[in-house]
Parts: structure tokens; sequence; C-alpha cells
């Protein structure tokens, strides 16, 4: 009868050290949304999955000369590293015409990495770019160890330009 028992017992390790998905692949992670924006317009945006499905999380952010960051809103569960994901944004030139607001709906493939294991923070990075460039980062910090090199600048107040793909 020893063979069921450590069939079974392997089976339930291995779900535990996967994460509950097929072979660690995650595909949803718990994330804090934030956003970096590069252009002089106002932005306003929302996740969607690829069938236009809301995923319940977004944000704004002010131009880039006005600090170029918003608010954090927090948390929701967001395709992971890999994964696609529909991102629907306003921008705004700052009048309270709607002639002034354009939108803009893009499919954005999550870079960055798979998140940390254990304990850690996980936030959604939405970038925009002039052009309307977007890209989307999950970037993965395990809790104690010190902030990621791959948070933006403005983040900490610095007006530090960044391009798309760096």
């Amino acid at each position: 009868m020893r063979g069921p028992k450590t069939a079974v017992a392997a089976l339930a390790l291995l779900a535990l050290t996967s994460g509950c998905s097929p072979l660690g692949r995650q595909e949803t992670v718990n994330v804090t949304a934030v956003t970096a924006n590069y252009t002089e317009t106002y932005v306003d945006y929302t996740f969607y999955d690829i069938n236009g499905r809301s995923l319940g999380l977004g944000g704004s952010a002010n131009p880039f000369s006005k600090g170029g960051t918003g608010g954090v809103e927090c948390c929701t569960q967001l395709p992971g590293y890999g994964k696609t994901v529909r991102v629907a944004w306003d921008e705004e030139t700052g009048g309270s015409n709607d002639s002034e607001t354009a939108h803009y709906a893009r499919d954005v493939v999550v870079t960055g990495s798979r998140p940390v294991p254990g304990d850690s923070y996980n936030y959604v990075i939405t970038r925009f770019f002039p052009g309307q460039q977007i890209e989307v980062e999950l970037v993965s910090e395990a809790k104690g160890s010190g902030r990621s090199l791959r948070l933006d600048q403005l983040f900490y107040g610095r007006r530090v330009m960044r391009h798309l793909g760096e």
C-alpha cells in the first residue's frame, strides 16, 4: 500500500510547490497597480482581459511635467508574466471639453518577471509613452529586500525620462 500513499503525497507536494497552477505557471498574480506617464497628457485607464471583460483594476496619472504619476490601486488578480491584457485609456489635454479627450485601446503582453516566491510585493507598472505607446510590466520584490531597480524614478519624485523597452 505504500505506492498509492506515496503518489498522493507527491501530487500534494507538487501542487504546493507549483503555486496551485500547472507546472508552476501562474495564470494570475495578485498585484498593486502603479502608473508612470511619460507624455504631456493626463491618462485614465482600465485593464480588461482579451475578451473585453473588466479585470477591476486601472489607474490614472498626471502629465510628465506635473510629476508623471498617479495614485496606487490595490489589489486584484491580473494575468501574469507573458500573458496578454487589454488596456483601454483616455488621454486628456487638461480641458473640460469632451473633444479634448482621445480614447485608445491596445492588447499588451505583460513583461517583467515571475513573482518572487514567498512573502513579496507584486506591482504592475503601466507606462505611457508619446505616440500612444504603452507597456505593462510585472515587478516583484521580496519583503525586506529593498526596492526593485525596475521601479521608475518618477515614483521617488525624480523626473527622469524613460523610453519604451528600457
